[in-house]
């Protein structure tokens, strides 16, 4: 969900547009008046101030802007509110489409039919004397049949069994073929397109089977054949075993990435569920951004079957192009689309992720190390190394120290990652490291680092600009950001925080979670932050950002600093609302609308009353006012 989404469907909603589909409302000054929707009343308080795109009720205090209107009066989450308000607003979500009801439909009866042969595939497996071939595989591999069954595993028979099956329950072949369980022959008709293989049904993290990886059983190739792509299945963007690990990842507080089925099936038999498998794939954005809301630490654990020490694992596919073939994985081919190392430190920056990469021991993969000795795979996972060590290491260790051209090649490869790595600091460091391992000046590597600065004249196609952080959040975001990341320390501040005092409807989504008691007051902001919806999520994570930028406090500074902000914010309000009504009194008096008038002096009276802790003190030298008439004092004459 881009961060700009809510800010864009604010500004393309007129307020008064939105608000008149449900009340009738009368143009007063500047503003419009209605009754509002939200409390039963004979004479009008309802306001709508359409300059500033908020609403306020005199009479009960509910107030915000377009969100929070909508969300008022159809009763309905944050969510929702803003996939509707965007689709009114002709505007597009990419992380939430709106598919049409046919679409969606379509997309749902094939993940179904996989649904269906999944269930066919498991059934072969376990209950057949078909299946005993797949059954003796995962006897030899030490599979139990509590993790096959938990995973779902199947086996599909030789021939066209599922195809025959599909057909005795009236299902189109072509839809089954679209679906990918069956493929269309030359000569005409349909196939099974998974035969004689052990399979691995591929869910989504809700856990919908929308795939299958199929492991051949003798000398069949390929070895593994997956589903092919489609408008369900698109296996760069999914992660095998997640929809089984995500309660694990949360609270391990990190998620091991390993290359392949069995060694994630390993991993959940022994006890380790924090782990997924990438499916044999590169490290793709979307599956790191699958589990980044879960964890921000990430730790890639895949196959230790390359040639040299800079080649430990197959994670040297998202390095850059121009290494050393030295540093090739056996058997990876070249691809310019997979991502290089300087696009994985921009997910790090991007994400606020740690990804670290395990060295395996050569020759092992995780699903062999796991079962050949359970308790190692614990400390092999905390041995990882940051990912930038780890590529230095690999990109510097057939580097010969006597070697003045290799040095200046590995230096030259190894700037645009630093420059990635953005943090002046972080850059001063790695180069301080580069220099050491080549027995080179420090200052020579950061003089290559600033020329490289120089030279380059535009963006790099592989950097992201990240968005700017304000140096001074407001009142409101500064509250919300200390109550999220200091619950404990503020639990006697949430409950005097009034959701109508917050004008962005994001943090009354946030605040109400706050206030869930149901929620550990110990829980970590992090945690409450994975469980959000995208759009708050996302709004959360900048308040947690800021909050970083500003000095350390104690406990008690904490809570103080809280307090000071809520009294700033309901100041805020009352100064806000003040000059509203003001502003419309001007307008009101320039056209002689006494009724309005009238109106809008009851209004600002009537908010005197309800805010006067925030009258001026009393002046010694003047006479005050504020006990006189008050309809002439809220008149400003």
């Amino acid at each position: 969900m881009a961060r700009d989404a809510v800010a864009e469907v604010r500004d393309r909603t007129e307020i008064v547009d939105l608000v008149s589909n449900y009340v009738q409302l009368k143009k007063t000054g500047r503003s419009f008046k209605g009754l509002c929707p939200f409390h039963q009343e004979k004479t009008p308080s309802f306001i709508v101030f359409p300059e500033s795109g908020n609403f306020h009720c005199f009479g009960c205090g509910r107030g915000g802007d377009i969100f929070t209107f909508y969300m008022g009066v159809e009763r309905v989450e944050f969510r929702e509110a803003l996939q509707e308000l965007a689709k009114r607003a002709g505007i597009e979500l990419v992380n939430a489409p709106s598919l049409p009801p046919e679409v969606d439909a379509h997309r749902n009866r094939l993940i179904e039919l996989n649904e269906l042969a999944a269930a066919y595939y498991a059934n072969v497996l376990r209950n057949t004397a078909t299946g005993s071939a797949g059954r003796d595989v995962l006897a030899q591999r030490g599979v139990s049949t509590e993790i096959a069954e938990r995973f779902g595993l199947g086996f599909a028979p030789d021939g066209d069994a599922l195809g025959r099956y599909l057909n005795q329950r009236d299902v189109d072949p072509s839809l089954a073929a679209e679906a990918g369980l069956l493929s269309e022959r030359e000569s005409g008709g349909y196939r099974d397109r998974f035969r004689n293989r052990l399979l691995f049904p591929i869910r989504t993290k809700e856990g919908r089977v929308v795939g299958f990886g199929g492991r051949a059983l003798g000398d069949a190739i390929p070895k593994y054949l997956n589903s092919p792509q489609s408008v369900i299945f698109d296996k760069s963007t999914l992660l095998f075993g997640l929809d089984l690990a995500q309660d694990s990842i949360r609270r391990d507080d990190q998620v091991v990435i390993v290359e392949g089925y069995m060694d994630a099936i390993a991993a959940h038999q022994f006890g380790y569920a924090n782990v997924v498998a990438a499916m044999g794939t590169a490290v793709t954005e979307q599956q790191i951004g699958l589990v980044k809301r879960s964890s921000r630490n990430i730790v890639l654990a895949l196959d230790a079957d390359a040639a040299g020490q800079g080649a430990t694992v197959r994670s040297l596919e998202m390095l850059p192009g121009a290494l050393d073939q030295e540093l090739t994985p056996i058997g990876a081919e070249r691809d310019a689309n997979r991502p290089r190392a300087e696009t994985m430190i921009i997910w790090q920056r991007r994400f606020k992720s740690q990804i670290s990469i395990v060295r395996l021991p050569e020759g092992k993969d995780p699903d062999e190390l796991i079962r050949r000795d359970p308790g190692s795979w614990s400390t092999v996972v905390a041995s990882a190394q940051p990912f930038l060590d780890f590529y230095i290491d690999a990109a510097l260790s057939a580097v010969g120290r006597a070697d003045a051209p290799a040095k200046a090649a590995a230096v030259r490869r190894l700037i645009p990652l630093l420059e990635a790595a953005g943090d002046q600091v972080v850059q001063a460091h790695y180069a301080g490291i580069i220099a050491r391992k080549l027995q080179l000046p420090e200052s020579s590597v950061l003089r290559e680092l600033r020329r490289s600065a120089v030279r380059t004249t535009a963006p790099r196609t592989s950097r992201v600009a990240l968005p700017a952080t304000a140096t001074r959040s407001s009142n409101e975001d500064h509250l919300l950001a200390l109550l999220l990341r200091h619950r404990a320390i503020c639990q006697h501040v949430l409950p005097l925080v009034p959701l109508e005092i917050l004008g962005d409807a994001r943090n009354r989504e946030l605040l109400r979670v706050l206030l869930d008691p149901e929620i550990p007051l110990t829980m970590a902001a992090e945690m409450i932050v994975a469980g959000l919806d995208d759009a708050v999520a996302d709004h959360a994570e900048v308040l947690l950002e800021r909050l970083e930028q500003t000095p350390p406090q104690y406990p008690g500074q904490i809570e103080r600093d809280a307090r000071r902000a809520l009294i700033r914010l309901e100041k805020e309000r009352f100064d806000y609302l003040m000059s509203q009504l003001q502003s419309s009194i001007a307008a009101a008096e320039e056209t002689d609308d006494l009724e309005a008038l009238s109106d809008l002096r009851q209004q600002l009276s009537a908010l005197y009353e309800r805010h006067r802790q925030f009258y001026p003190p009393p002046s010694p030298y003047f006479r005050d006012t504020r006990d006189g008439d008050r309809t002439q004092a809220a008149s400003g004459r």
